[in-house]
């Protein structure tokens, strides 16, 4: 099992959660349905989990799919968090100081 998360396979794991439809979510993320398929199938290998129940009647979250998708928007919303930190700190971002004297 692989201990890192792929935050682009976890963006996939959220649209194919909301929209419970592999192929409306391939639409949204503008990708082609067999290439989500397959990285929807790299994420559950990679984490051990089946994610979704797949059969006829459509497309189910499974118990731990469900606690995935809780978890998510947090987890994608630290990263961009960071990321624009980081960028921030790259362009070098000024240090505004105030200070004041009583009286």
């Amino acid at each position: 099992m692989n201990a890192d998360l792929d935050l682009r396979k976890l963006r996939y794991f959220v649209a194919v959660a909301d929209a419970l439809n592999f192929g409306r979510a391939a639409e949204t993320l503008m990708i082609a349905q067999p290439v989500l398929s397959r990285q929807i199938r790299a994420l559950e290998d990679e984490l051990g989990v089946q994610l979704f129940l797949r059969d006829t009647r459509g497309t189910q979250l499974t118990a731990i799919g469900r606690q995935l998708r809780d978890d998510a928007d947090a987890l994608l919303a630290t990263a961009t968090a960071v990321r624009r930190r980081v960028a921030v700190a790259a362009r070098g971002a000024a240090v505004f100081t105030v200070g004041f004297m009583p009286g």
